[in-house]
C-alpha cells in the first residue's frame, strides 16, 4: 500500500503528463481551426480545381 501511495504522489508531482495534455489540446485546436478554414474555403478551392482541370483538358 505504501508503494501505491508513493507512486500516486510521484505521478502528481510530475508535470510531464500536464505538458503532454497541453500539447494535445493545442494540436486539437489547430485541427479544428484547419477544418473550419477548409469548410469556409471549400467553394473557392473547388472552383480553382475545376478551372485547372478544364484548362488542362482543353490543351
Amino acid at each position: 500500500m505504501k508503494y501505491l501511495g508513493k507512486l500516486v504522489s510521484r505521478v502528481r508531482a510530475s508535470r510531464s503528463g500536464q505538458t503532454m495534455t497541453e500539447y494535445v489540446l493545442i494540436i486539437a485546436a489547430i485541427a479544428v481551426a484547419g477544418y473550419i478554414a477548409y469548410q469556409g474555403l471549400e467553394g473557392g478551392i473547388n472552383t480553382i480545381i475545376a478551372n485547372v482541370t478544364a484548362t488542362l483538358s482543353g490543351a
